[in-house]
C-alpha cells in the first residue's frame, strides 16, 4: 500500500534543494505546455527535469513509498532486459517521460491552491442541517475537482469534533469527493485515463464520467433526504461506535457541515469551463497540455488582481508546495519506467490476455479487476499501467480503455481503506479500516454495476 504525504507535508527545511526539484518540477510543466503548442517538441524535454526532481527528493520520500517505487523500478528494469534479450525494444523516451504529462498536470493543478482553496471564516457558525450537508457536498465535490486532495482534509479538520469526524460528515467528504475522479481535467484520474490511453476523446470521456459522478451524487443525496429527520446526536468522542448501530445516516439538525460560500467557486468554474471552451474548439490540443498552461496563469493573474505579492508566494510554492508531492513523484517516475518494461516484455514475448477483443464486456471484467486490486492497497496508477501494457496488444479503443481507467479510479479510492485518501483519514481521525470498507461496500458496488452498464452502452464499445 501506498501513503500519499499529501495533507501533512514535513518542513523539507531552508535548503536550497527543494527549491531547485521545485524549479525542475515547474520546467516539466513549461516543457508539456510547450508541446501542446509546437507539435515534435521532444517530450524527453518533460521527463528529464522530473527524474531530477525525483532523485533529488528521494531522500526525502517516506519509505513505503520508497519501497514500492523500487519496487516498480526493478519490475521495470527487468521486463525491459528480458525484452531486449528476446529481441524486443526497448522505448526509452517512453521510461523516461512516459508519465511527464501526468506529473505536469499535479504540478500545474497544485498552483491553483494559491488562489482557489475554500476560504472559512473562523468566527462563522458552524451550518447545521441537512441543507449544509448538501452545500458541504457540493462544495468538496466541486473544489476537489480542480484543488484535489487537500480541499477534503481542509473542510474535514474544520468540521471535526475532538479531532474526529462522524460516519456521515466521513460519507460526504469522501464519497463526494471521489465522485469527480470520473470527469475532473483536473484529476490525476484523467491524467493517468490519457497518459494509458493515448487518444481518447476528451468529449466521450466527459458523456461517460459525468453521467456516473450525477449517479454518485445522487446516491448521497438520497442518503441526505432518509436521514433528514433524524434526530439522534452522535458523541464526537465516539462516532464509530454509534455508527455501527444506526443504519440510516444522521443528516437531521444535529448534522454539522462546512460554511461554504459558494461564490467563491467562480475560479475552479471559470477555469474548468475555459478547458472544456478551448478543447472544444481545438480538440487536437492536449487536455493535460492546456491544462499546464492554464493553471499557473491563472493563478499568477489572480495574485496580481489580488495585490497579492506574487514572486513571494510563486517562490515559497515552487521551495515548499511543489516538493510535497515527492511521493507522488516517486511514484508515477517509476510506475513510468514499470510499464514501458512491461510492454516491451509484453511485445517480445506475446502475451495476451485471455480474449481477443476488447469490448463492453471486457472493459467490465477489467474495470472490476481493477477494483478489486485496489481495495488490497494497489494504487490505482499501477493497475492501470499494467492493464495498458497487457491489453495494448488488442488494439482497444481509446476512448473504451480511458473511460474504465476513470471509473476504476473513482471507484477504487472511495471503496479502498488502503487508498491514500482513506489512509489518511484513518490517521488523522482515528477510523477504523474495517468501518470504512463496511460503510464504503454497497457504495462502491452500486458504482461499480452502474459503470459497467454505461460501459457495456459506450459509443465506443
Amino acid at each position: 500500500m501506498t501513503v500519499l504525504d499529501t495533507h501533512k507535508n514535513k518542513d523539507l527545511g531552508p535548503s536550497a534543494v527543494p527549491l531547485v526539484a521545485g524549479l525542475c518540477l515547474a520546467l516539466t510543466v513549461l516543457s508539456v505546455g510547450l508541446g501542446t503548442f509546437l507539435p515534435g517538441f521532444p517530450v524527453i524535454f518533460a521527463g528529464l527535469p522530473a527524474w531530477v526532481a525525483g532523485l533529488l527528493l528521494w531522500p526525502r520520500v517516506p519509505r513505503r513509498s520508497k519501497l514500492q517505487a523500487m519496487a516498480l523500478s526493478s519490475i521495470g528494469v527487468l521486463g525491459g532486459l528480458f525484452g531486449y534479450a528476446a529481441g524486443g525494444q526497448v522505448i526509452w523516451t517512453e521510461a523516461v517521460a512516459g508519465n511527464a504529462g501526468l506529473i505536469a498536470l499535479l504540478a500545474a493543478v497544485s498552483f491553483l491552491r494559491l488562489i482557489t482553496v475554500p476560504q472559512q471564516d473562523q468566527g462563522v457558525t458552524r451550518p447545521r442541517g441537512p441543507g449544509s450537508a448538501v452545500a458541504t457536498l457540493l462544495g468538496v465535490h466541486l473544489f476537489g475537482a480542480v484543488v484535489n486532495l487537500p480541499t477534503v482534509f481542509l473542510m474535514a479538520r474544520h468540521m471535526a469534533r475532538n479531532g474526529r469526524i462522524r460516519r456521515e460528515q466521513y460519507s460526504i467528504l469522501v464519497k463526494g469527493f471521489a465522485a469527480a475522479a470520473f470527469w475532473s481535467p483536473f484529476f490525476a484520474a484523467m491524467a493517468a485515463a490519457l497518459t494509458y490511453a493515448p487518444g481518447a476523446k476528451f468529449s466521450l470521456l466527459l458523456a461517460f464520467g459525468l453521467p456516473l459522478a450525477v449517479f454518485a451524487l445522487l446516491l448521497l443525496l438520497v442518503s441526505i433526504w432518509r436521514g433528514r429527520h433524524s434526530t439522534r446526536v452522535s458523541e464526537p468522542q465516539a462516532p464509530n461506535k454509534l455508527a455501527k448501530n444506526v443504519p440510516v445516516q444522521n443528516f437531521g439538525p444535529a448534522f454539522e457541515g462546512y460554511p461554504m460560500n459558494l461564490a467563491s467557486l467562480w475560479i475552479p468554474g471559470v477555469l474548468a469551463l475555459g478547458v472544456l471552451l478551448v478543447h472544444a474548439w481545438q480538440p487536437d490540443l492536449s487536455v493535460l497540455g492546456l491544462i499546464s498552461v492554464l493553471a499557473p496563469s491563472v493563478t499568477v493573474v489572480t495574485l496580481i488582481v489580488r495585490q497579492r505579492p506574487v514572486v513571494a508566494d510563486v517562490t515559497h510554492h515552487l521551495q515548499a508546495g511543489l516538493p510535497a508531492m515527492r511521493a507522488e513523484l516517486a511514484l508515477f517516475l517509476s510506475a513510468g519506467l514499470m510499464a514501458a518494461g512491461v510492454a516491451s516484455a509484453t511485445l517480445a514475448f506475446n502475451i495476451s490476455l485471455p480474449f481477443s477483443a476488447f469490448g463492453g464486456w471486457e472493459a467490465s471484467m477489467l474495470l472490476v479487476g481493477l477494483v478489486a486490486i485496489a481495495l488490497i492497497g494497489v494504487h490505482p496508477v499501477i493497475g492501470i499501467s499494467l492493464a495498458a501494457a497487457l491489453v495494448a496488444p488488442l488494439s482497444p479503443d481509446p476512448s473504451l480503455l480511458a473511460s474504465t481507467f476513470l471509473a476504476a479510479w473513482g471507484i477504487g479510492i472511495a471503496m479502498s481503506p488502503f487508498s491514500a485518501l482513506n489512509l489518511s483519514m484513518q490517521g488523522t481521525f482515528q477510523i477504523k479500516a474495517s468501518e470504512i470498507l463496511r460503510w464504503n461496500l454497497p457504495f462502491g458496488l452500486a458504482l461499480l454495476v452502474a459503470a459497467s452498464t454505461l460501459l457495456l452502452w459506450h459509443p465506443a464499445g
